[in-house]
């Protein structure tokens, strides 16, 4: 007994010296969980004191080979040396051997003295056997350690410890490492020696937060996973703290008896006691939310039973026994093995293991500051350390970053606010650094990239977590220049990568550490250093200074003069750090590492180019130490028109530091021309952060916000001291609106809105995600001109500085949260991610909620079912009350949703969408030449009951120029064509399974370099707010279809055309017809309509003053009557006074005019020459042409043709004066007839005949003409490209254009340049001066037409290829002569190359009857 007493006493001293000699030690981490499987690697520690810190390596030898004899497991020191070195002079270097067969341990310790032949002369040298599993390697300035005994003392290693940094790694000798390194650390501490034991401190777990399991009698030894995988066993080993194999998040159980759930943190798998047999404890798949939510797995659902000093016996209730009458359970009891290694089960108490739980530090917790929701809840400097294991732990998903918040820039005084005229009016802009308390970081950084070079590349010593490269003092003078913000594969470190529904990375979560490298993708997670100064001014000294991202991808380290301040991930919402007690006043040194993917690349799935780096603005803010942290303005009792209520603005106080503290606040509202409305205060004293309101009661008279009248207000937050002295002010821009649901439709302020939307996507062709401010605004004021009046936030949140953009400009928005993991939409289910989706929604929501412009949230994107998304809805109606929606599980959604749906089954919808209202969010996919039928789409939706609109997918092309040819300022072609690059240029679309599509990234409206297109144009059109719906006697009907404001700010301008010619124009008195109205208009045009010619009236509403987004007059709304029909093409008598008459020799005819001679020869019925005054009209004669290929037409696959079998039905005789000639063709799926005739002054007629038997992608002819003919003038619809179905925003009319510019510049070549109902074309050939040559080309009957360069067989292959098959134009040859078409039909586009209809019946070229047109040419100077 007194034994017993003795030795227990001692172990109680040995325990408090170790308490009182380690409580200041912390840990760095240098490596974790790495196997380098035999091959060399060596890491550099930059900077390490001996007398301070101690090098800590624990190996697991298990992993090492049994037939491999001194494997070198480990080598420290200045020189690793290679295969051959054996020490030598100045060489100061530990090699550290390993024989598994014998469980052999070779220590070798060279201090740099040599032997007389000039090798290393041993300083130690010992083998030590029975050394196995798990060891300990530890050096510092008492010597070095094996597993906590000193081996080899400071005196016989003394140069070694005199080093102030250090390489470790394996090089030396044959036979490289195996071992696995579950740990590399330096330990600092107030006390050194053997052995790394922190002072720990066991607590009572709590719901959400991550612990240490760990033996009661010994804290060192902890619960952990042998491998994440099913079954397998929990083990007992040595605290390693960060590592996700020994961290358990604790949730709650369905039990209220047994209510803990303890799950592995890196990964989906929990501690299941495995039923009551002898099966060990085990980890299965975590079933705390079981059997459909209704429970848990009963061997998952734990007790604490006291176990006396904090300590706990941990029971579960197993079930034993189960019949149709009684269920039988027995408590079992978690109990340490014999061997001390594992775990087993025991029904006795007595027989138990008490476990402690220790609080998982900052390097392994959650998602907020190590212990806070208040963010950067600290006033020391000591964050810690980063541990790179936090890039594969979805539970990590930030590090002391702050809470997010609504935008402001904070200002000293309401005059210094007010004095940035610019950024106070228009928050998008650039806050001026010399008003506000504000500092730009954008701009050049210092940048360094270290590309993942192989799987392996995790053990290189360039690896991510090897550096120091964040160092306050390191040299960076040899590292490149970077602009901020850019992606960096734009300045071509790195390859770019597109994936549709996959992942760029191999799908194993939550590592994203392996690229896709069998489909293009090399990389294995390249990782970028940034680096730069920053100057902090003297009038900051006091104040609290943050460090704000608006956008980094994908995870991002962040410290300050070589400290480390915090870590975030989500690469589209906020990361802000409080660098208060890092920096100070003067030059400090900032430096950013950021991981190209991380876990959270899971849920950023998205279909877009994968591109890396601080995409984003940085810049500094300082604020009052005691400050307002956020603000969130409503107005809760908001009348249904919006024009009166009350508005409250909810103030955070943030009071991290505790003091004690007294606060003012004025909050005051001010009209659009700075007129105060009404005014508030509020106050606030105490030590803790709280939330203060200000209330402004009983307004009236308010101006309401809609995207028709984005009425703004400035709310103006003013804080000040006790006494009243200012300390920061700062403003927000706020619209009063109010949003209802009412059965299945949706209104704003009383009125019913129609979402006429669009999908957007960053995308820039220069800087990739990175889209600065001037094309931001060149987005929204197109939006705004081509009558587009809602943005989806397609997948992910905008920066902050567009939705102030959406606010005054007008656009409603539905902002969408950066969730979608498409290819893996499990996670979204699986609750290990809860964590991260919550906050990528929280984050969101808290940002953007002050918007008026944001109508709906979107939870994200093809996640699957989520049921994640529950505790999302959740927390986001917690925080706002605005509409939610998501299409892949409407059960979490206010509006009912779909994607791509045809025309049809949208009219199957129109009273609503799964019962409720219908918001389509996605539909018209615009790849290539697209956008076909939208006009229908918006005939059903406009005579519904409950379709509230939808958002064509989608904005811009995502192509940019290609980063090799950027690099050099290589822009453009010789032919003027961008050097723009798709996913094929660097994916093999042989992945298109895994996600890699190909050219499905350029989607968009409009082109990269924000080019308005052809489809732009249709959309304009079916999207205007004006119906012209009948024009009749003189008189126009036109209603408005604004929701909300008159049209009394347009003018109604009409002009006549004659044969396409305007002869008249003017404006027409229009009453200011109100929304919804509609009235009669009379048109007071004069002229004299006859039958001699067409006559069209073209009428529109111009804008009567400039506004934001368009000059004066511009057009909002057009429209096109037929008053005067065109008249049949007439018959031609040439005036034989003028030309002499026609001869005929065999197959050639001849004539000659005042003008000059010209001559057609034909072969066997085939135009072969057409010349006038001795120079070519044609390279090649008419033929059967059915050539066409667009992006829709993916399944739509005829058969091609350019050439028929031609007979001569009617020789070519003289007829009169004139020569006539029929010949017959036969192509596939058509026949035809072209019946000529040759009149004496040179002009041909060519009347044409087509009889289908199939239906196919063009029906008409295609002949080339000679090389020259640039110039063109037509009378078709134009100006911009028109197809059958895409066409009601093309006008008819005469335009002017070359044959270079009717390409449509599609990133992959496609048929182009389609001018629907053709009138006439002349073609001017001005290649020789003095000499110029026409060609008139007139028609009758229904006919349209293209002209280009370039040989459509290149992009015109059989099925569905042109998704994958890489080509550009750039890649084509431009011919000199001109292809041209002349069709009767041409395939209507639809929108079919992603769901949607392939083409409405109405369009499809007809496959049974005869039809026919009349060309007729007319040559001359």
């Amino acid at each position: 007994m007194k034994t017993y007493i003795k030795h227990h006493f001692a172990a109680i001293i040995t325990l408090l010296v170790l308490a009182a000699t380690q409580a200041f030690a912390a840990e760095t981490s240098l490596l974790s969980d790495y196997t380098p499987n035999g091959e060399s690697f060596q890491y550099y520690v930059n900077t390490i004191d001996f007398q301070k810190q101690t090098f800590k390596a624990v190996l697991d030898l298990s992993s090492c080979q049994s037939s491999k004899t001194n494997e070198n497991v480990l080598s420290i020191g200045n020189d690793l040396q290679d295969a051959n070195g054996w020490g030598g002079s100045g060489i100061y270097v530990i090699h550290i051997f390993y024989t598994k067969s014998s469980n052999t341990l070779q220590v070798n310790c060279f201090n740099g003295d040599i032997k007389s032949d000039g090798s290393g002369l041993l300083s130690y040298r010992e083998d030590h056997t029975n050394i196995s599993g798990e060891t300990t390697i530890e050096l510092n300035s008492n010597g070095l350690y094996l597993n906590s005994n000193k081996i080899c003392d400071a005196s016989k290693i003394s140069n070694i410890l005199s080093l102030s940094s250090i390489l470790y790694g394996s090089k030396q000798g044959n036979t490289r490492s195996w071992a696995t390194y579950k740990s590399v650390s330096l330990v600092t501490e107030g006390t050194t020696g053997g052995g790394t034991v922190t002072e720990t401190k066991f607590v009572t777990p709590t719901t959400g937060s991550n612990y240490y399991i760990c033996l009661g009698s010994d804290a060192t030894k902890c619960l952990s996973v042998a491998s994440q995988s099913q079954s397998a066993t929990i083990n007992v080993s040595t605290l390693v703290k960060g590592t996700t194999t020994q961290t358990w998040n604790v949730l709650d159980s369905k039990s209220t008896s047994y209510p803990y759930h303890f799950k592995s943190l890196g990964s989906i798998f929990a501690i299941d006691m495995a039923g009551a047999n002898d099966t060990a404890p085990l980890i299965w798949d975590s079933e705390y939310n079981y059997n459909n939510g209704k429970e848990s797995n009963a061997n998952q659902e734990w007790k604490l039973e006291s176990a006396g000093n904090d300590t706990h016996y941990l029971s579960c209730n197993v079930k034993i026994k189960e019949t149709w009458f009684n269920t039988e359970y027995k408590v079992y009891y978690l109990a340490v093995n014999s061997a001390g290694t594992g775990l087993t089960k025991t029904t006795s108490k007595t027989s138990a293991t008490a476990f402690g739980f220790v609080k998982a530090d900052a390097t392994s917790g959650g998602g907020t500051t190590s212990g806070g929701g208040t963010g950067g809840s600290t006033t020391s400097p000591n964050h810690g350390s980063f541990d790179v294991s936090w890039i594969s732990n979805q539970s990590k998903v930030s590090d002391y970053k702050e809470d997010a918040h609504a935008t402001f820039i904070p200002y000293a005084s309401v005059e210094q606010m007010k004095a940035d005229a610019k950024h106070y009016t228009e928050p998008w802009q650039q806050p001026d650094e010399t008003k506000a308390e504000y500092i730009n970081l954008n701009g050049t950084w210092k940048f360094k990239y270290v590309p993942g070079t192989s799987p392996k590349f995790w053990g290189s010593s360039s690896s991510p977590g090897a550096s120091e490269f964040q160092a306050k003092d390191f040299n960076d003078s040899d590292w490149d220049d970077i602009r901020v913000p850019l992606s960096w594969e734009m300045a071509n470190y790195g390859k770019p990568v597109y994936t549709n529904v996959g992942y760029p990375f191999k799908n194993n979560p939550p590592n994203a550490n392996t690229g896709m490298s069998d489909y293009g993708v090399e990389d294995h997670n390249a990782t970028g250093f940034y680096r730069r100064t920053i100057t902090i001014p003297e009038t900051w000294k006091d104040k609290r200074v943050f460090v704000h991202f608006d956008g980094v991808y994908s995870a991002a380290v962040v410290w300050v003069n070589g400290k480390y301040v915090g870590y975030s991930q989500d690469s589209n919402t906020d990361a802000e750090f409080d660098i208060t007690d890092f920096a100070k006043v003067g030059d400090n040194q900032l430096s950013v590492r950021v991981y190209r993917w991380c876990d959270g690349s899971y849920l950023e799935g998205q279909d877009m180019w994968h591109l890396s780096g601080i995409h984003r603005d940085v810049y500094l803010v300082a604020t009052p130490k005691v400050f307002v942290a956020d603000h969130y303005i409503t107005a809760p009792d908001l009348s249904e028109d919006a024009t009166s209520g009350t508005l409250k603005v909810a103030l955070k106080v943030d009071n991290r530091d505790g003091v004690e503290a007294a606060k003012k606040f004025l909050v005051e509202l001010l009209d659009h021309e700075g007129k105060t409305v009404g005014s508030a205060t509020a106050e606030y004293s105490g030590t803790e952060t709280k939330t203060v309101d200000a209330t402004i009661s009983q307004l009236s008279g308010l101006h309401a916000w809609s995207a028709e009248d984005p009425y703004l207000y400035s709310v103006v937050v003013k804080q000040q001291t006790a006494e009243g002295a200012d300390e920061m002010v700062f403003s927000t821009k706020y619209g009063f609106r109010n949003i209802k649901q009412n059965g299945n439709l949706v209104y704003i302020n009383g009125k019913r809105v129609f979402f006429k939307g669009v999908n957007t996507q960053d995308a820039h062709p220069e800087y990739g995600r990175a889209i600065d401010m001037e094309t931001m605004l060149r987005d929204v004021e197109m939006m705004k001109q081509a009558n587009v009046n809602t943005v989806r936030t397609s997948h992910y949140p905008r920066q902050p500085k567009m939705y102030a953009m959406f606010d005054a400009y007008g656009l409603y928005t539905m902002d969408e949260a950066n969730v979608e993991c498409h290819f893996n939409q499990g996670l979204a289910s699986n609750s290990t991610w809860r964590t991260a989706i919550d906050d990528r929604e929280v984050r969101m929501v808290m940002r953007d909620r002050n918007h008026p412009s944001v109508i709906f949230w979107s939870l994200g994107n093809e996640s699957g079912g989520a049921s994640n998304f529950a505790s999302s809805v959740s927390k986001i109606r917690q925080l706002d009350d605005r509409l939610i929606h998501y299409e892949g599980n409407m059960s979490y959604s206010d509006l009912g949703s779909s994607m791509y749906p045809t025309v049809s089954s949208v009219s199957g919808s129109s009273n609503g969408y799964a019962g409720k209202p219908y918001f389509i969010c996605e539909y018209a996919h615009a790849m290539g030449q697209a956008v076909g039928n939208l006009q229908e789409y918006w005939d059903v939706i406009e005579a519904s009951n409950g379709i509230l609109g939808g958002c064509i997918w989608d904005w811009v092309d995502q192509s940019f120029y290609a980063p090799a040819r950027l690099v050099k300022g290589e822009r453009k072609s010789e032919n003027g064509f961008n050097y723009w690059v798709s996913g094929y240029d660097y994916n093999s679309t042989g992945g298109v399974g895994v996600g890699f599509q190909g050219n499905f990234v350029n989607n968009g409206l409009i082109t990269p370099d924000r080019t308005w297109t052809g489809k732009l144009t249709e959309v304009k059109r079916v999207y205007q707010n004006a119906a012209f719906t009948d024009f009749y006697d003189g008189k126009l009907t036109l209603k408005n279809k604004n929701s909300f404001v008159s049209l009394e700010g347009y003018d109604l301008v009409y002009q006549v055309l004659r044969d396409g010619r305007v002869i008249e124009e003017g404006t027409a008195d229009m009453p200011a017809i109100a929304a919804g109205k509609e009235a009669k208009v009379a048109i007071p045009y004069t002229t004299n309509v006859g039958d001699d010619a067409e006559y069209l009236l073209n009428v529109s509403l111009r804008l009567k003053e400039a506004t934001m987004w368009a000059e004066e007059g511009y057009a909002v709304a057009e429209q096109q009557f037929e008053i005067g029909k065109r008249p049949a093409l007439a018959a031609h008598n040439a005036d034989m006074n003028s030309c002499s008459a026609l001869t005929v020799e065999g197959q050639t005819v001849k004539g000659k005019t005042a003008d000059g001679e010209f001559a057609i020869s034909f072969n066997n019925g085939k135009m072969q020459t057409w010349t006038y005054n001795g120079k070519a009209l044609i390279a090649e004669g008419p033929d059967f042409n059915s050539y066409r290929k667009v992006d829709n037409d993916r399944n739509f696959r005829p058969m091609f043709s350019n050439s028929a079998s031609v007979s001569v039905t009617g020789a070519l005789a003289k007829s009169g004066d004139n020569a006539t000639m029929s010949v017959k063709g036969r192509a596939n799926a058509c026949q035809y007839t072209i019946d000529y005739t040759f009149y004496p002054d040179g002009v041909v007629d060519m009347k044409v005949t087509f009889t289908p038997s199939a239906s196919l992608a063009r029906m008409g002819l295609g002949m080339q003409f000679a090389a020259g003919f640039e110039d063109v003038e037509y009378y078709a619809r134009g100006p911009w490209s028109n197809y059958a179905d895409r066409k009601t925003g093309s006008m008819i009319g005469r335009y002017q254009t070359t044959v270079d510019d009717m390409v449509d510049e599609m990133l992959h070549p496609q048929t182009y340049g389609d001018h629907q109902d053709m009138r006439s074309l002349t073609l001017r050939n001005n290649s020789v001066p003095g000499q110029p040559l026409s060609l008139n080309i007139e028609a009758d009957g229904q006919a349209a037409f293209s002209l280009g360069h370039y040989d459509e067989t290149r992009w015109c292959t059989w099925g569905d290829s042109m998704w994958n098959s890489q080509l550009h134009w750039y890649d084509l040859t431009r011919d000199p002569q001109i292809y041209a078409h002349f069709d009767y039909a041409q395939r209507g586009l639809g929108n079919n190359s992603c769901g949607g209809d392939g083409c409405l019946s109405q369009y499809e070229v007809p496959s049974r009857g005869n039809y026919s047109y009349t060309l007729r040419f007319t040559p001359g100077k």
